[in-house]
């Protein structure tokens, strides 16, 4: 039986080699800004909505890109497969932890390991990208 495939959106946001991550409540792992579309969203329309929705702020346009597709295992539903489509850029305003994040946090990029729990999207795709593994 194949798993269960969850597709979202999520959102790098890299301050001075520090990379902001959200912790959504009633759950452990720190991950990206983001979530899933909404019927009929595509998924800059999808990023911009939840970027607003969970930090307060709005996207700033004149530094957005396309970081990647990846697909990896899903950080809070068991046994389900993720795909994620990942923009990276600057925000318009400062982030606030909003609508269902409980707790927004600043990592360093180049830290060996981490004092809190961390998606698999992070570990296994995005910091090695952003490190130039």
């Amino acid at each position: 039986m194949p798993k269960p495939v969850i597709y979202v959106v999520a959102y790098v946001v890299v301050d001075h080699q520090q990379l902001l991550t959200v912790r959504k409540k009633n759950t452990q792992k720190f991950m990206f800004p983001g979530g899933k579309l909404e019927p009929g969203e595509n998924a800059e329309a999808a990023i911009q909505r939840e970027v607003k929705e969970e930090l307060s702020c709005d996207i700033d346009f004149s530094t957005f890109k396309l970081l990647g597709k990846f697909v990896t295992t899903a950080a809070n539903e068991a046994n389900t497969q993720l795909v994620a489509t990942v923009f990276q850029g600057d925000l318009v305003g400062t982030p606030m932890a909003s609508s269902e994040i409980a707790e927004l946090r600043w990592i360093p990029i180049l830290a060996k390991d981490y004092p809190i729990e961390l998606a698999p999207l992070l570990t296994k795709w995005v910091l090695p990208h952003l490190r130039g593994n």
